[in-house]
């Protein structure tokens, strides 16, 4: 259960509304971190229209914004955000035992480019300032420069929720957990809920 309470998307402002319903939350789960995101109406209308903004006139491929994402949302153990975005992995045709074992150097399933893509995200997200060149250029061979731009910025936002959720501690829906199942993932190779076992750590 989330830390905050949600909000009632139904009485949302009308502009709010409707960008939430015109996202459709959702194929398959119910809305989350919108429901709590939903405390801030307007600043949750914007975020939400800058992710639909990707989808509209983003050109890098799906498969690897989805790899940088899930690896990403393994990095900082963000049970909804691996969840949610295994799925999408697994409706791009990549097995779940690629999205669990992502983080690894022989990670099944997955090409040099997919590779490459989720060590650039392990890199913007562990070690931006420190990152060589080389890296870049390696990118510069496959992607163009609006790509590696979209690229990153997707890398970061990811980030972004996965600390809003965790701190939050905004869960992965039963929708997903089903579709996930289904593609013969399993809970247990998911992050922990957040709060499960957690420890205290002193602010």
């Amino acid at each position: 259960m989330p830390r905050v309470s949600t909000v009632d998307l139904s009485k949302l402002p009308e502009d709010v509304r409707n960008v939430v319903t015109r996202r459709g939350y959702s194929k398959v789960g119910e809305p989350t971190w919108e429901a709590v995101s939903a405390h801030c109406p307007h600043q949750t209308r914007q975020m939400m229209e800058l992710m639909s903004s990707f989808s509209r006139h983003g050109t890098m491929p799906k498969r690897y914004i989805e790899i940088a994402i899930v690896t990403v949302s393994r990095l900082n153990a963000c049970r909804h955000c691996v969840g949610r975005h295994s799925v999408r992995l697994g409706e791009l045709g990549l097995a779940q035992v690629t999205a669990e074992r992502i983080l690894e150097d022989d990670c099944p399933g997955l090409d040099e480019t997919d590779c490459l893509v989720r060590d650039y995200a392990v890199a913007v997200s562990e070690n931006s300032a420190q990152m060589r060149d080389s890296f870049v250029e390696r990118l510069k061979l496959v992607f163009d420069e609006p790509q590696i731009v979209e690229l990153t910025w997707r890398i970061s936002i990811a980030g972004a929720f996965n600390r809003f959720n965790n701190a939050l501690q905004i869960d992965l829906d039963e929708g997903h957990l089903a579709v996930l199942l289904s593609q013969d993932g399993t809970a247990g190779n998911l992050p922990p809920s957040p709060g499960d076992d957690e420890e205290e750590v002193a602010i």
